[in-house]
């Protein structure tokens, strides 16, 4: 007999378990989560927050809170007064034996991307010591029970759901918690996914490093000052130095297992010594916090899920951190199954919609995977046929295509990740950001994606609007766009961004994927769109 039930339990409180608990909570679904550590990070790492995920943290009301705790990345040499003023960090990459040399490097690569031609919304730079507890807050805000200090000590599951017993670490005491499904947010080396039996696909280990979060004032004089991240070309110290914040600084230093190196190696003494080599300076005034050892490791689990267990995050695809994909990949995971979830523990959904999570997010975390691998592997130094296979950075966090059962009408045969970013509204990709107004303000399409199935129509398209009433029964929200509607487009551009005409539609998943869309009016748009939907949903409407 378990001690206590819930829909949801996740294992693992960092970004993506508490990102899973967010995006549940926000569909009125109350998970546990529970996490080993006693509290949220107090180290910046995953530093790197993409569009994407901003538009994510977006729907959920989340997006100024966390731009408001991190700093705007702005293209290279852009902007500088708010690098300056400690605002803003460009998103650059430069060669260096230290930052006194700065001025003497190279740029490797730099992401400057026309963000404002595809989304309201653009990244930033803002460690995971800040925007954890603003997700934890949500969580909580919105009804999930976090746990701190709990470990699972077993997880085992049967027709019906998962039964985990579970330590409270502060007492030790245990509880047997029942749920109808858990979610693995337990990092790299996941235990849920070792006792799963769940093999894995691996390039290897590209590295190791320890992490030294250090504190000091550093006075960088090279012009341009357009700098996020600087590899080190220097015998003596060797690593990627990043900027965190106006005096704080992480420092990833190789070290060697085959030369007899290792993690003890990096004392207090030696940290402050690094740190002193890293910025040029002999007698630079460090504050260490912490020296953290790492692998940059390649990783993507053989499945996604095992029954009613889903992994996500590291623990199903591991990145090395060269374009900052992975806490984003993860997010996106923690997104994608939320919505399914909820859907199937409310019974609007069949159960085999969960079967859509691996099917669309595992070949996107492998496909992501190989480029993280790619580009750290090689820095911009690619051979011949890695070069057909290489995609812009933007390409990777945001144009990726899903094709499930989930998806009506994708393109067959299609590219997980395209040649060209392309935002054309078709069925399996992110539904194009189109700037429109209500009630004489102004709000992007993106903002109408916000947990729930969204259809989009024309002017003259209001028998889709008769047909959302008649087969979605409140399940949908419709908006008809153009003079006689609740929405209007000043710049006459939706109808061409979405691909359609005045009659057709567009349906549009609570992850702001296109599920479907009618080019043109229907016979009898409420059989088209009830039989659309209930393929999404997996059920007869």
């Amino acid at each position: 007999m378990a001690d206590e039930t819930t829909s949801v339990l996740i294992v693992g409180g960092g970004p993506v378990g508490l990102a899973t608990a967010v995006f549940l909570a926000h569909q009125g679904v109350r998970p546990i989560l529970v996490e080993r550590r006693s509290g949220s990070s107090v180290i910046p790492r995953a530093t790197g927050i993409h569009a994407r995920t901003m538009e994510l943290f977006r729907s959920v009301g989340l997006e100024e809170a966390v731009r408001a705790a991190g700093m705007e990345i702005v293209g290279p040499g852009k902007e500088l007064e708010k690098v300056r003023a400690g605002r803003a960090t460009p998103l650059v990459m430069r060669g260096a034996q230290s930052l006194a040399a700065l001025g003497q490097s190279f740029v490797m690569e730099a992401h400057d991307p026309p963000y404002a031609d595809f989304t309201p919304s653009w990244p930033i730079w803002c460690g995971q010591d800040h925007y954890e507890p603003i997700l934890l807050d949500a969580a909580r805000k919105h009804g999930a029970d976090v746990r701190f200090d709990h470990e699972v000590r077993s997880l085992t599951q049967d027709a019906d759901g998962v039964e985990a017993v579970v330590e409270d670490l502060a007492t030790g005491t245990t509880r047997t918690v029942r749920a109808d499904y858990a979610v693995a947010a337990d990092g790299v080396r996941s235990p849920i996914r070792a006792a799963l039996g769940i093999g894995q696909r691996s390039q290897g280990v590209a590295g190791q490093f320890v992490s030294i979060i250090f504190r000091a004032t550093i006075d960088v004089v090279a012009e341009p000052r357009d700098f996020t991240l600087v590899y080190l070309l220097n015998p003596k110290a060797q690593g990627l130095l990043l900027f965190i914040e106006p005096g704080r600084w992480m420092f990833g230093v190789n070290y060697y297992p085959e030369r007899g190196e290792s993690p003890a190696d990096f004392t207090p003494e030696r940290c402050v010594e690094l740190a002193r080599i890293a910025a040029g300076v002999p007698d630079l005034a460090v504050d260490v916090e912490s020296a953290t050892p790492w692998e940059a490791k390649h990783m993507v689990a053989d499945t996604f899920r095992s029954g009613r267990i889903f992994l996500a995050g590291d623990a199903c695809h591991a990145h090395p951190p060269a374009g900052g994909f992975g806490v984003n990949a993860g997010i996106q995971d923690a997104h994608n199954l939320a919505w399914k979830l909820a859907a199937v523990v409310r019974g609007e959904a069949a159960p085999s919609l969960l079967d859509t999570y691996d099917v669309e997010r595992r070949p996107v975390g492998a496909a992501t995977a190989d480029q993280a691998w790619m580009l750290f592997r090689t820095r911009g130094k690619l051979a011949d046929e890695e070069k057909a296979a290489f995609r812009d950075f933007v390409i990777v966090t945001m144009g990726y295509r899903y094709d499930s059962s989930a998806v009506v009408g994708a393109e067959p045969g299609q590219e997980v990740l395209p040649r060209e970013l392309t935002f054309t509204g078709a069925p399996g990709s992110r539904a194009p950001h189109v700037w429109l107004t209500r009630a004489g303000r102004r709000l992007s399409t993106i903002d109408l994606f916000q947990g729930g199935f969204v259809l989009l129509t024309g002017e003259d398209g209001a028998a889709w609007l008769s047909a959302a009433k008649s087969v979605a029964n409140g399940a949908v929200t419709a908006h008809l766009i153009g003079p006689s509607g609740d929405l209007s487009d000043p710049d006459g551009t939706w109808a061409g961004a979405y691909g359609v005409s005045s009659e057709g539609a567009v349906l549009v998943r609570p992850d702001g994927m296109v599920a479907w869309r009618s080019p043109g009016a229907a016979a009898d748009p409420e059989r088209a769109l009830g039989d659309a939907l209930g393929a999404v949903l997996g059920k007869e409407l």
